[in-house]
């Protein structure tokens, strides 16, 4: 009698651990979440189209940011990065069912390769400009690693592009 008690009771402590386990799960925003970049994580439900490839190599490890156009247009930017640590792709995802636009996909595609003609002096355009004092601000060249310095690089090519 004693041991069907305990037994009982310590089924119904379970029972009860385990409902309120899953009463505190709750599902992300994966705008917020994604604010900055988040290594090997991407966001759910989300197809991601290609910007840019350098290479087909396979990569190690890739890298997804959440960001909004000037137009208010969310989308998420992953760059795909190969065992050296180089970016060999760019993708993009639309955060909803709208599209971005047209020179925001352009943009994106020069953040790693760069403009098709190159510029005759440094600073002769407000993105230049833009990027290099985004750089000072977030103290990018003062990062630990030279992914850290990568990915602060890249975030403000996106929040410039």
């Amino acid at each position: 009698m004693k041991n069907n008690i305990l037994l009982t009771f310590a089924l119904l402590l379970f029972v009860f651990i385990t409902i309120k386990a899953n009463d505190n799960y709750t599902a992300r925003n994966d705008k917020e979440y994604f604010s900055s970049f988040k290594k090997n994580e991407e966001p759910q439900n989300k197809k991601f189209n290609i910007l840019t490839k350098k290479s087909e190599a396979i990569g190690e490890a890739f890298y997804v940011i959440y960001k909004e156009n000037s137009l208010g247009q969310g989308f998420y930017f992953k760059v795909v990065l190969d065992k050296n640590e180089n970016p060999i792709a760019t993708y993009y995802a639309n955060e909803s069912e709208k599209k971005i636009s047209e020179s925001t996909i352009e943009n994106l595609k020069k953040i790693l390769l760069g403009p098709e003609k190159p510029t005759t002096t440094i600073g002769d355009t407000s993105t230049t400009q833009c990027v290099t004092n985004c750089h000072r601000t977030k103290k990018c060249y003062d990062k630990a690693t030279s992914t850290g310095v990568l990915l602060c690089s890249l975030e403000c090519g996106i929040d410039c592009a």
